[in-house]
């Protein structure tokens, strides 16, 4: 009875957390979707507070996996056969150097988050690690039990093994490519932005403090300037403070220091290049997911898992005489080529040793039989 409540509670907290890892991927569009389409802060404050939350389930669901694996001295196999790495990754990373201290900045209060806005996200590990939420992924691969044979373990198992592969390459590729990106000398839009913003700062008129009217002319003139403070004073503002609570937020903005100057820039379009960047990888690994799972699965299946499928019954049952259907396009890989001799000749032999039995008893094969099976191919 114990045993059997145990099974219950494992079955919907596995339930739980498959419904998370697909809420979370929807969470994930859509704090990027919203940064394309330029959604208020308001909403995209409810998402980053939502990908915190996410963050902090799927951190205390690796905990609390990594602490069972350890009890039960299974450290190595969670973490590498049963992909606990991956676990570790969709996690832990993204709550310390990303969602986490969004809302921290959140928590501190506008003044302190406007102060801030410029800091966050600096470090290019911080926005490539993002990706790593993809990864997640991966997870929903168990959910795929039935792929042709439903008791196709070995399918099940090469599958998830190479989706894993080809995703978690893709992923890692990606994540260096951006860490690296700068030393081989492919800018970023973060680069180019940065770029911009010094030659604004640079070229503005001398004399600018001691005349207003000349600071304003030439900040209207630069669509990314946002507001200028001279020795604390504000001297110009595009918008009104209602103006950026409604739709700016971190992240948004970036904030320069230069002598008794203070820039506050709008970092919106390198958000939405760095968000659109996101959701490409985003489709781009769905896509390959799926592929594996609804391409290459009944392939290996089709090819592989099947045929052994068969030929094993036919070894265990008696009354099991299943030929194989054998592929012409595929008669000359080596599984079929066994299914050739199972068809030719042990279904022939495993007949007639039922008729000179005469009964429906054991089959009187000999090790030699099976022997002689291997050696007329």
């Amino acid at each position: 009875m114990v045993e059997k409540n145990m099974k219950k509670k494992g079955s919907f907290l596995e339930s739980l957390v498959m419904t998370a890892i697909f809420l979370v991927l929807v969470q994930t569009f859509l704090e990027d979707w919203s940064v394309v389409v330029g959604w208020s802060w308001g909403i995209r404050r409810i998402l980053t507070v939502t990908g915190f939350g996410f963050d902090v389930f799927f951190t205390l669901e690796f905990l609390i996996r990594l602490y069972f694996a350890v009890y039960r001295g299974r450290v190595k196999d969670y973490i590498f056969h049963e992909r606990g790495w991956i676990d570790f990754l969709a996690s832990v990373p993204l709550l310390l150097l990303n969602s986490g201290p969004s809302v921290l900045t959140l928590w501190a209060g506008e003044t302190a988050a406007f102060a801030l806005g410029g800091s966050l996200n600096v470090l290019k590990v911080v926005k490539a690690i993002r990706i790593a939420r993809i990864l997640r992924l991966l997870r929903t691969l168990k959910i795929f039990k039935h792929i042709k044979n439903a008791e196709s373990v070995m399918a099940q198992r090469h599958v998830t093994k190479v989706a894993t592969i080809a995703t978690s390459m893709l992923v890692f590729g990606l994540f260096l490519f951006t860490l690296l990106s700068a030393p081989l000398g492919f800018p970023s839009a973060e680069d180019l932005f940065n770029a911009e913003k010094e030659t604004i700062i640079r070229n503005i008129p001398p004399g600018a403090e001691k005349n207003p009217e000349v600071i304003k002319n030439y900040a209207a003139t630069e669509e990314s300037l946002l507001l200028i403070k001279y020795r604390g004073q504000t001297v110009y503002t595009r918008y009104d403070n209602h103006y950026y609570d409604q739709w700016y937020g971190p992240g948004d903005y970036d904030y320069t220091l230069q002598d008794s100057w203070e820039f506050f820039f709008d970092n919106s379009q390198v958000a939405a290049v760095n968000a659109k960047m996101n959701l490409m990888f985003f489709f781009i690994v769905v896509v390959l997911v799926l592929a594996y799972l609804l391409l290459y699965g009944p392939h290996f299946a089709l090819t592989i898992s099947d045929p052994i499928h068969v030929m094993r019954r036919g070894l265990e049952e008696q009354s099991y005489n299943l030929e194989v259907k054998i592929p012409q396009r595929y008669k000359d890989d080596d599984v079929y080529r066994l299914s050739a001799l199972y068809n030719e000749v042990y279904l022939p032999l495993k007949d007639r040793t039922r008729e000179q039995d005469g009964q429906t008893g054991s089959l009187d094969l000999k090790m030699e039989d099976l022997g002689n099976l291997f050696d007329q191919e």
